[in-house]
């Protein structure tokens, strides 16, 4: 099964090499970093045109739109023994490996 037209936006934007990866949190200002569900969230503002917003703290607020426009079913992008976030922070893999697992369409990522 396919992912849907907005999930593989975000995947090629996690393989345009446009966004720095970092860990902990959506987006860290400071370092102008983003975990890849915070490039989900830029993706998504280019293609909605809605600004999502950063709070003081640097998290991008509002991300269950997000989650939704994308169809994934849990915020972290869980799904069968692992997710999303932890690949980003805890496995520290690439956005380009990120980009294929979620091209992969994994059990429990998505909505059907």
């Amino acid at each position: 099964m396919t992912i849907n037209s907005n999930a593989q936006k975000w995947v090629d934007a996690l393989r345009s090499g446009e966004y720095k990866q970092g860990v902990g949190q959506l987006y860290n200002q400071d370092l102008d970093k983003y975990c890849c569900l915070g490039v989900a969230c830029k993706v998504y503002e280019k293609e909605t045109g809605y600004n999502l917003g950063v709070d003081s703290g640097g998290t991008l607020i509002r991300y269950l739109q997000v989650k939704d426009w994308l169809s994934l079913r849990t915020i972290c992008g869980d799904y069968i023994n692992n997710s999303l976030v932890n690949l980003n922070d805890g496995d520290e893999l690439s956005f380009s490996e990120i980009a294929d697992v979620i091209e992969s369409n994994p059990e429990g990522l998505f909505y059907d």
